[in-house]
Parts: C-alpha cells; sequence; structure tokens
C-alpha cells in the first residue's frame, strides 16, 4: 500500500479519475446517513458511564462494518505499546470520580 498509486483510467474530457476500487469505497462512504438518535443515545451512554469505565473509542452505527473488531485490535496493540514505552500505568484510567464531579 505504501508508495502506491491508486490505478487511473484517463478519460477525454477531465484528464485522471480514480479507479474503479477507489470509485466503490468513495461510493459505500457517501451512502451512508448518519442517524441523529443513534449518536445521541451514543452521547448519553459515555456520559452516564462511570469514570474509569469509558472506552476510548466509540463507533456509532446500526451496520456492522467490522470497526468493533478494529477498535478492540487496536486497544490490544495500544496496550502493548504503551507498556514497552514503560507508559501503561500512567495512562490508565482510575475508577473513581470523574473530575470536577461533586
Amino acid at each position: 500500500m505504501w508508495g502506491r498509486r491508486l490505478p487511473y483510467k484517463r478519460t477525454k474530457n477531465s484528464g485522471r479519475t480514480l479507479g474503479s476500487g477507489a470509485t466503490k469505497v468513495n461510493a459505500a462512504l457517501s451512502s451512508t446517513t448518519g442517524n441523529a438518535q443513534e449518536v445521541a443515545d451514543a452521547v448519553l451512554r459515555i456520559i452516564e458511564t462511570p469514570a474509569g469505565e469509558k472506552q476510548l473509542r466509540y463507533f456509532v452505527s446500526s451496520r456492522n462494518i467490522g470497526v468493533d473488531e478494529i477498535n478492540a485490535l487496536t486497544k490490544q496493540v495500544q496496550a502493548k505499546v504503551l507498556q514497552g514505552f514503560g507508559l501503561a500505568a500512567d495512562t490508565k484510567f482510575l475508577k473513581g470520580k470523574a473530575v470536577g464531579s461533586v
């Protein structure tokens, strides 16, 4: 992937255009519409989550496109990197009251 260029097709009028793979990805991403209620519900769940139990990443969608699996893997890799640099204990979320809470 690094250093590779997307395949371009020459057209008469517009010069270069994206290859069919990039066109499909662009179409898939632009066809997804967000649901404002899903976002509001997710924000409320995050706010109500006790301090120390919040995740670093949240994905809001009724479609399962593999993001939860990516986030789980990212969490594992991030933990190993932080441990390797000796920062795991310094970056742990502490259970208890949130900052500024009464």
